[in-house]
Order: structure tokens, then sequence, then C-alpha cells
């Protein structure tokens, strides 16, 4: 018996160290090739408050519809959300059924525009049964890949190492017959569906892409998910090609392919440079502009999950060497009519500005049920500025090559549309212009050391959502 709990015990701690440096799959953690263009279209989405009523303004869902009814070759859609799951006591816009039913009309009009749609098995949930809104697009010759989420490195690995030992071999298909973890009416669960759910990975990108242009954000076409506030940046000409690389890695290691397009020829002008940024490199190219600023520069965030060590001292860093920092982050009060303990923003944002001495400012958004969901940062340098935005929120599981994530780092003159769109949206949340959006940070200061150190352990180990 002693020589068995050894044998799994090194067993148990070498999956822990292989599961978290195995080496990626190709074409993973990519910085793209460095594009020029004429300009780049900034989108965000708002849920805020104005005389006393909701008011709701989306618009990025409508853009990739366009980009749908636009296409003439090919449709490449990465989605982590989309289904039409969510508590049944609470009215959402259908953005699964409407997506769902554009999809089939733009297959049956066009039967000539390639579609293909890759996703993440929460969306079955980690099962085998597929929500009936996948099973009309496979029908009507929509291709689905589910990406295989083992073959990326583990987040949670102690939790991941007992997995890969004792339970993956035993798969995810079967019947569920527990309840969903996502809403009281979701479709039930499996015990192995759990078990794979604790893995905590996933392919988290949001890309929408034709031959013509893509869209590159944080929001998912998910019900549930439908009055969030969102952020997306729209851009056409070379990087597309860098797009539909990175999409045909993730359709490669998870056993598919895509087909092999023809793509058109994409001249570079302009004065906006434009870079597809995935998984890791979304950090370094994050920490590199953090770490340019100083006196005269301003770093400005609209964030869904602050957490990440590196870019907290990267901040701090860049107000001691007195940049501005303004920080609007989400409470983490709400979570699809679920509350929450405010952890990881509450104790990272009271850190953040007790360790500045108040350098570092922070305003939460006035969430009421929805979250407040983007993932921007803008860096006004000395002649220009940089946009980063997309999928990915700053946390150790988005940003050290664990989960899949998508970026555009955009840089440009500081006086160039896109960066008026970008400022000017957050100016308008931070000053509260026509309508209420966000509070004073006093609404929500954390300085309990027990929710500190929890947020640092589940930072450290996995052992969280975020």
């Amino acid at each position: 018996m002693k020589i068995f709990v050894a044998v799994v015990a090194i067993a148990w701690l070498g999956l822990m160290v292989y599961g978290r440096s195995r080496p990626l799959p190709k074409g993973l953690s990519l910085e793209g090739v460095d594009r020029t263009v004429p300009e780049v279209e900034f989108l965000a989405d708002c849920t805020y408050q104005r005389g006393g009523q909701p008011v709701h303004e989306q618009v990025i869902f409508n853009r990739m519809c366009r980009i749908i009814d636009g296409a003439q070759r090919f449709l490449l859609l990465d989605l982590f959300l989309f289904n039409s799951v969510h508590d049944p006591g609470e009215r959402f816009p259908a953005l699964a059924d409407a997506l769902t039913q554009k999809l089939v009309e733009k297959k049956q009009r066009s039967p000539q525009v390639d579609i293909v749609l890759i996703t993440d098995a929460i969306n079955r949930s980690y099962g085998a049964a597929e929500p009936e809104q996948f099973s009309k697009l496979r029908a009507s010759g929509v291709r689905i890949i589910y990406t295989d989420a083992t073959r990326l490195r583990d987040s949670n690995v102690v939790y991941s190492a007992w997995w890969r030992l004792f339970c993956q071999w035993f798969g995810t298909k079967g019947a569920g017959w527990l309840p969903s973890p996502f809403a009281p009416n979701g479709p039930p669960m499996s015990i192995r569906g759990y078990l794979s759910l604790l893995n905590f990975k996933a392919n988290h990108r949001k890309v929408a892409a034709s031959e013509k242009e893509v869209l590159i954000g944080s929001a998912n076409p998910h019900d549930a998910s439908g009055y969030h506030s969102n952020i997306a940046f729209v851009a056409q000409g070379a990087v597309l090609q860098d797009v539909i690389a990175a999409e045909a890695a993730v359709a490669e290691f998870s056993g598919s392919s895509l087909p092999g397009w023809e793509m058109p020829v994409y001249p570079e002008s302009g004065q906006v440079h434009l870079r597809l940024l995935t998984e890791g490199k979304i950090k370094s190219h994050l920490l590199t502009a953090l770490a340019r600023c100083g006196s005269g520069c301003s770093v400005r965030m609209a964030m869904f999950y602050l957490s990440d060590r590196e870019v907290i001292a990267g901040l701090l860093a860049a107000a001691g060497r007195g940049a501005e920092v303004r920080l609007l982050l989400d409470p983490n009060k709400d979570a699809f009519g679920r509350k929450k303990n405010g952890i990881p923003n509450r104790p990272v944002a009271h850190e953040l500005v007790e360790q500045s001495r108040g350098r570092i400012q922070v305003r939460w958004y006035g969430t009421r049920g929805e979250q407040f969901h983007p993932k921007l940062t803008i860096l006004s340098l000395p002649g220009r500025t940089v946009l980063l935005g997309g999928s990915a929120n700053l946390t150790r599981r988005n940003l050290d090559d664990l989960n899949l994530e998508a970026c555009l780092e955009v840089t440009t003159p500081e006086d160039s549309p896109v960066v008026r769109q970008a400022t000017g949206y957050f100016e308008r949340v931070w000053r509260n212009q026509d309508g209420v959006y966000s509070l004073d940070y006093k609404e929500f200061a954390e300085k309990s050391p027990v929710r500190y150190g929890l947020y640092r352990f589940q930072e450290w180990s996995g052992m969280g959502t975020f």
C-alpha cells in the first residue's frame, strides 16, 4: 500500500509540473505581424441609468450581423458562450436564437459561403448533447468545432493533475442527471461533466471574421449576457490573415481543420498600426507599454477582472513614475442571477489605491444584475496612443497561456478617430455624462485581509473562476 501511495503521489506531482509547463499546441501565444490600416472601428455596449430608468445601448451584436450579411466567401466564428441558458425568472434578449437564425438564413441564401463555428465545450455542458441552436446550425451546413481544452496547459494545477490521473480516461459522454450549475433550468450535467468543468479552462475568444473584416471583442452571443457592457474592435486588411492562422491552429489541435480559403490581397496604408495578439503575448505587450508610462502619460482601463500580479506591479510602477492611472472596474457582485463576493477586483483595488497612496484612481461600474464586461486598456504615450482590447481579462488564467484569448493592439496618433471613440467612451462612463454609469470608489471599497488572502490564493492556485 505504501508503494502504491508513493507511486500515485509521484505521478500526481509529475502531472502538476507537466500540466503547468507542457508545450503549447503550435500556433498559440501568437504575436501577429504589425499591419498598417487607414482606420479601426471601436464599439461599445452600455447598460446604465438615466432618469432612474435602465438604458440598454447594444451595438456589437448588430455589427456582427452586418459582417455575416456581407460575407461572400466564408464566415469564421470563435465564440465562447453561445447558448440561451438562463434563470427562467429573468428576461434577456434572445441572442443565441437570433444568431442561429441569422447563420441558417445566410447558409440558405448563400450556400457557397463556408461557415465555421469554433466554440467551447461549456455550450454542451461539458457532455455530448448539443444545444438546440447547434443542431439547427449543423442541419443547415454550418461546421462546428469544439475546442479540445485538454490540450491546453492546466490552470487549476492541483485538481487537473488529479483529473488527468483518474478521470480523463472516462470521457464526458453520457446522459446528464445532475442540476446545471449555470441556471435552474439549464441542461442536466453528468458527474464526468462536472469533473471536466472543474479544470477551469476554456476557449474564451470572441471573434467573428469574413474575408472582408473581423470583429474582436468581449461580447458573447449568450442570452444571459445580453445586457452586459462590452467593447469590440472591427478591422479590415491583412490582419485577417493572422486571424485565420490563429483560428486554424485551434481547429488543428482540436482534431479538425479549416478550408484553404483564398484570401484577397489587402493593401497596407495609413497611420494606424494593428497587431493581433493571443494568449501570453497579450500580457507581454501590455507590460511593455506600461513600462513606457511615466510623467505626462496616462493609463485608462475598463476591465471585468483585474488580478494578475505582474500587471498590478506594472500599474503601481507607472503611477510611481508620474503617470495618471484610472481604472473602471466591475464590482464583481453579479453573476447570472447569483451574488459574488467582490473577488478579485475589490481586494485588488484596495491594494492599488493604498500602495499608490491614492495616485491610482478607481471607480466602479454601477451594475444592476448585469456585468461590466469590457477588456480595454488605453495607454496615452508621447506622440501616440496604444489601445489593447478583446477577450482577455487581466488575470493569470487569461494572460499566462492557459485560456485561449484574442485581442487587438492598436497603435495610432492620439488624434485618430478610433482613439477619440475609445477615450470618449471611457470619459463618458468615468464622468457620468448623460447618465449614471459609474460609482465612487468608496461604494465598494474592500479592506478585508481575509478576502485579499483568498484572492491571492485563488490567483496563485487557479482554484477560482477568474
